[in-house]
């Protein structure tokens, strides 16, 4: 996971006792250094004196976020130009709260007022930002400000990420079509194409050691429940080989090659367990060269520093939506040891697939879709469980176990429904529902919640 790079600036007002505004500062201070983030620059500011020096401390740094933390009133004209010398980073303003003593008397330094003092002048100046006001008598909120600086975090380090498709909007579906000059404006990142034919060459000319090794490594990684030919398992080695090659020779953050009408119908095998293998934290994978699941994708594995994973939709219920895969699942997902099969729908569809089971438990489920000019997300949590037997039509007998969930989406699923953007959706394991929200206001996101406000 990413440590977000942070400037902490405490800040107060001189004339409330030094020895109370000292201890405030240090458990934040101390709070947020036992966490994930780097404190690339820690500053006090509570008299004028102060400022020139942080002014100059601050100059130039390199920096995910700038978190304000108001101890008490402070003075705002002491602020603003030290947080000019940083533009373009985002601010967490944070007032903590005042003290209620043995009698039960709130003494209150007045750090509400510095923060609302402040908002304004972000606002006016274009500043990127989330507030947080404590409760007097309630713990810190690091885990809020942690979210935040990972956002912070995200959303600086997508405006050098890169993506990887081999082909175009498989089957033709708009869903997987994208606007790569929109994409690089508002989200910050590129989108490669690489030629398939190129992808078909390099396979056929890769070194028969490699191939050898690659089939040693799936079948120590992955547990077979079938006889898979020996043919099947070269050509996933070799798709996998350069795969793995064109994202480390261009240093992507993701890729995904066309499948139903690519890689299966043309070069005799489908792609699954090789994309399975390749899927990681660092390495986005996902099927169909859906553009915007895998820039999604992408946003939330360096989010939350896991890895990822595209699910499509298969059956509605009043309250729950099956979604799984016809084969694909990254291996670092599985519960237990990763599964696979040989199998195949038809004529068409031949190869292997994954048929590992996902755990259980909180989801965050969500989609970049476009939105008329600009982009939003489509963004909720869900309660995933294990489904009962079940497969997609047509598959051999005896039939896979298709990596699935299903999930409770805890409202009428027609409100789903009316809100989903595509028939892909992105899942990472737990709530990160808050980081993601402060993420998308980071990139000027509009959010797509689907249970009703």
């Amino acid at each position: 996971m990413m440590r977000p790079r942070i400037a902490l600036l405490s800040c107060g007002e001189a004339v409330y006792p030094e020895a109370w505004l000292l201890q405030r500062i240090a458990e934040i201070r101390d709070g947020l250094a036992a966490r994930e983030v780097e404190i690339a620059v820690s500053a006090t500011v509570l008299d004028e004196p102060d400022v020139e020096p942080t002014r100059a401390f601050l100059r130039g740094r390199d920096l995910d976020l700038v978190v304000v933390h108001f101890v008490s009133w402070h003075i705002t004209s002491y602020l603003v130009p030290i947080l000019q010398e940083i533009p373009g980073v985002p601010v967490l303003a944070w007032a903590t709260s005042g003290l209620i003593d043995p009698s039960g008397k709130l003494h209150a330094p007045a750090a509400p007022a510095a923060l609302t003092a402040l908002l304004p002048m972000l606002r006016e100046m274009g500043v990127r930002y989330k507030a947080i006001a404590e409760t007097p008598g309630q713990p810190h909120r690091f885990d809020e400000a942690l979210g935040f600086a990972r956002a912070g975090a995200t959303a600086r380090r997508l405006r050098r990420s890169r993506i990887g498709l081999v082909g175009y909007a498989d089957m033709g579906l708009y869903t997987c079509a994208y606007d790569r000059t929109a994409l690089a404006a508002r989200i910050g990142i590129d989108v490669e194409d690489h030629f398939s034919y190129e992808i078909g060459q390099r396979m056929e000319q890769a070194e028969s050691e490699r191939v050898e090794e690659a089939v040693r490594s799936i079948r120590e990684r992955i547990d077979f429940e079938n006889d898979v030919p020996a043919e099947v398992l070269d050509r996933v080695a070799r798709l996998y080989l350069v795969l793995a090659d064109k994202s480390s020779e261009r240093r992507l953050d993701g890729i995904s090659i066309k499948c139903v009408q690519g890689v299966t119908r043309y070069m005799g095998v489908n792609p699954c367990v090789a994309q399975s293998l390749l899927a990681g934290p660092d390495l986005s994978v996902i099927c169909e060269c859906d553009a915007h699941g895998l820039v999604t994708n992408v946003m939330m594995s360096l989010l939350t520093g896991q890895t990822t994973t595209f699910m499509e939709h298969y059956e509605f219920f009043d309250r729950e939506v099956l979604v799984g895969t016809c084969g694909f699942l990254p291996i670092g997902l599985s519960e237990g040891r990763p599964t696979a099969r040989a199998t195949n729908l038809g004529d068409f569809f031949k190869g292997m697939g994954m048929t590992s089971r996902l755990k259980e438990g909180p989801v965050t489920v969500a989609r970049l879709f476009r939105n008329g000019e600009g982009y939003g997300m489509f963004l909720g949590r869900a309660q995933a469980r294990r489904p009962g037997k079940w497969i997609e039509l047509g598959w051999e007998e005896p039939t896979p176990d298709f990596p699935s969930l299903t999930l409770d989406v805890g409202s009428p699923v027609q409100d789903y429904l009316e809100r989903v953007p595509g028939q892909h959706v992105i899942l990472a394991h737990g709530d990160h529902v808050g980081s993601m929200r402060d993420l998308c206001g980071l990139l000027g996101l509009e959010v797509h919640p689907w249970r009703p406000a």
